[in-house]
């Protein structure tokens, strides 16, 4: 795969849309038709960047997707303009309107709609567009994952960074082989520590005698120890160096940890063979498992009478799923699913959009040119918390008292951010429910959605900071139920707490609740007629100036 330019994209990964705005930087006279297109050049993609980041903020605010899609491609064709315009400036200080790394987009491009991607990961949840011509892993894991390759010493040993994500051309001299599979395993990263937790010694079921099977890889407590189940440690432990028990940081091949030994032989399996058929005009992808077709029934096993050799598995042969993945097509890409769908999803071994033994018609046809986005922990299908190794995960319920009536249309709902995505919560009552460890900082995003002033003195604005904004706060929470809290993660939007009371209490065991209460008049003290941003496609846009309520009540809440 060839790399373009890190275009300020390590810099950008621990921020979100507050922050984001790029502005071209101060440059001297130009000296040289080939200096003035690379400063419009640059100018333009700091231009591009700002306009999809806001369309991005948009999208997350609730604009109508529709409405959304149509400022995107406003942005698209504003950049391309821009761009073909630069590179008339020079012929030889330019590079020409076809000669790109990534077909027809410019590298520049193309780094702007990974970042954009990436930020929409961290912030939304949401995978990046499938982009023509292109595959593109994305991390939506909490956890770094490494990607293995039979098929491809480049990129086998691959690592993917939470949120992060990487792109193959799938025409040819992109990295991938040409009318041939291309196979893709990926696996979680742990630390010493991590595998520690995990306790990979104690996965019993996988030394059973004779062939493997589907519910060793599944949740089952009847052989395990309290607290642990194959869920976990198909998740975290490599299953051959288990089924040998080399389980620790000094094992010759550790089977989890700091060295833990990825060795191409298990985990989630993805395979794409671009520009395939007698044609060379369509593309394959499919997902493997090898599960069989239930918790104790493999594939065929090779070597017993009447076994198809085409069509059977050694004893030893693993099963193919640790890490929840989802791969999704280009609009309208015409692709053909024996199974049915338009979509290829695996949240657990058993997937029946994989093939579950080896020939198992679960191939998808899709004309060469398609785009792919593999997304690893789709949605909310995140790997297995470590605390279930050893403790159980807090349930927490987020209960909205907030009134039905609000200054604000459709107002007082609350969004509630997290590394799986956003849950919105209706006022009245409301609730949403949801498992994990929210103890460590920046824990549980909740966002009370009216129009507030920001925190600071700052002019109406469509950002970075944006001007009004909606309320905003991380709370932690611990296992005994007591709540902190502390300023949002990006942008200047009133803190929650401050408009509205948060407070949490034990309800069971390993069981929460956090309400979030009226706290008038501030809760209701939003901008004049709840007026918004002047973001692209909103109507009652602000005028100013910053503090005035609508119920008069002076800003920020004391």
């Amino acid at each position: 795969m060839k790399r373009i330019l890190n275009l300020y994209r390590a810099s950008l990964r621990p921020v979100a849309y507050g922050l984001l705005l790029l502005m071209p930087v101060a440059q001297t006279p130009a000296h040289s038709r080939q200096t003035q297109c690379q400063v419009k050049l640059y100018r333009h993609i700091g231009e591009y960047l700002h306009c999809r980041m806001n369309a991005e903020a948009a999208l997350a605010k609730g604009q109508n997707v529709l409405k959304n899609e149509h400022v995107r491609k406003a942005c698209d064709d504003a950049y391309k303009k821009a761009y073909h315009a630069a590179l008339k400036l020079s012929a030889e200080g330019c590079p020409a309107a076809g000669d790109t790394e990534s077909g027809i987009q410019s590298p520049l491009e193309q780094e702007v709609r990974q970042t954009v991607g990436e930020v929409r990961g961290m912030v939304a949840g949401t995978p990046p567009d499938p982009v023509p011509g292109q595959l593109t892993l994305y991390n939506h894991c909490t956890r770094p994952i490494k990607i293995m390759s039979p098929t491809s010493s480049t990129i086998n040993g691959t690592t993917l960074q939470p949120y992060d994500s990487t792109f193959y051309p799938t025409a040819a001299g992109g990295g991938l082989g040409q009318n041939t599979p291309n196979t893709f395993l990926f696996a979680p990263i742990t630390t010493d520590a991590q595998c520690a937790q995990v306790q990979c010694g104690n996965w019993t079921d996988i030394r059973a005698a004779g062939q493997r099977m589907g519910y060793m890889w599944m949740n089952n407590t009847s052989n395990n120890p309290p607290g642990n189940d194959n869920l976990v440690y198909a998740a975290y432990c490599q299953p051959t160096n288990a089924a040998a028990g080399q389980c620790t940081t000094t094992s010759t091949t550790p089977c989890c940890g700091s060295q833990m030994n990825y060795d191409k032989t298990f985990g989630t399996t993805f395979e794409i063979t671009p520009n395939g058929g007698a044609t060379n005009s369509q593309d394959f992808v499919d997902l493997s498992t090898n599960y069989g077709s239930g918790p104790t029934s493999p594939p065929t096993l090779c070597g017993t009478p009447g076994a198809d050799a085409n069509n059977c598995v050694s004893a030893t042969a693993n099963l193919f799923f640790n890490v929840p993945i989802g791969v999704t097509m280009s609009n309208g890409a015409g692709c053909t699913f024996p199974q049915g769908g338009s979509d290829l999803t695996c949240t657990d071994v058993s997937c029946p959009d994989a093939y579950q033994y080896p020939e198992d018609n679960k191939q998808v046809a899709c004309p060469a040119g398609t785009g792919y986005v593999v997304t690893l922990c789709p949605g909310t299908h995140q790997l297995p918390a470590l605390a279930q190794a050893g403790a159980l995960q807090n349930k927490i319920t987020v209960q909205n008292n907030l009134s039905k009536s609000s200054p604000c249309a459709n107002g007082n709902t609350v969004s509630i951010f997290t590394s799986g995505g956003q849950q919105v919560v209706q006022p009245g009552g409301g609730s949403v429910t949801l498992q994990g460890d929210y103890s460590a900082y920046p824990g549980l995003g909740l966002q009370v959605n009216n129009w507030y002033w920001t925190s600071e003195d700052l002019p109406v604005q469509k950002g970075p900071p944006q001007n009004p904004d909606n309320s905003g706060a991380q709370f932690m929470i611990s296992d005994q139920c007591v709540l902190s809290q502390a300023p949002p993660v990006y942008g200047e939007g009133i803190e929650t707490y401050k408009i509205s009371t948060v407070t949490a209490q034990k309800k069971g065991t390993n069981e929460c609740l956090i309400t979030i209460d009226e706290s008038q008049p501030y809760t209701d003290a939003v901008t004049p007629g709840c007026c918004a941003p002047p973001l692209q496609n909103m109507g009652n846009v602000c005028t100013g100036p910053w503090g005035v309520t609508n119920n008069q009540q002076p800003w920020p809440p004391q």
